[in-house]
């Protein structure tokens, strides 16, 4: 997070000198520690997103790859000829449980050409789609296979991080008992 002040101080001066770099280092250290006091942050929050930042760069690159995909496939529907849409309102649940997660599939669903995200209740979606060929895959497609993979590895790495101070606390206890015989 730090770094992020640091660069949003950079970049919003619009130039470089080395007044201008003590003044960020200064003010972007003042932010962090504001940010670590009153919002709960610290480097340890700071580590665990950064933990997870590969897995989403892996989904931005399948949902890019997917738009692209989907837009070759609306421009082949609109440019023949005799192409007739029926469109169609889906309604599906997917397996998730982080509301990032429901959020971040709602979303690359509606980017995604000839399907937009109706309405999200809990696990269940609502989609309405351009056309019945763009409904194959929406409720186990391969949005919904990366976040499941991303939800699983975030609620592992949340576990052992969670698990790391209860093992600290129990490892204390156990030296104060030996210390006590």
């Amino acid at each position: 997070m730090f770094i992020l002040y640091f660069a949003l101080w950079v970049v919003l001066n619009g130039k470089w000198t080395t007044e201008i770099g003590v003044f960020g280092l200064v003010f972007a250290a003042l932010a962090y520690a504001f940010t670590w006091k009153y919002m709960g942050y610290s480097p340890k929050v700071d580590l665990a997103l950064l933990r997870r930042v590969p897995s989403a760069i892996g989904y931005g690159a399948t949902l890019v790859l997917e738009i692209i995909k989907a837009n070759l496939a609306v421009c082949r529907m609109i440019l023949k000829g005799e192409f007739e849409p029926k469109p169609q309102l889906v309604h599906f649940d997917v397996p998730l449980k982080k509301n990032r997660h429901l959020v971040a599939l709602a979303n690359s669903i509606t980017l995604t050409p000839g399907t937009i995200t109706v309405e999200l209740e809990d696990s269940h979606f609502t989609v309405h789609a351009l056309d019945e060929s763009v409904v194959d895959g929406l409720d186990d497609g391969v949005f919904v296979q990366k976040l499941i993979k991303m939800e699983k590895l975030h609620m592992m790495q949340d576990t052992v991080k969670q698990a790391a101070p209860a093992a600290q606390a129990e490892e204390a206890q156990g030296e104060e008992e030996n210390h006590e015989h």
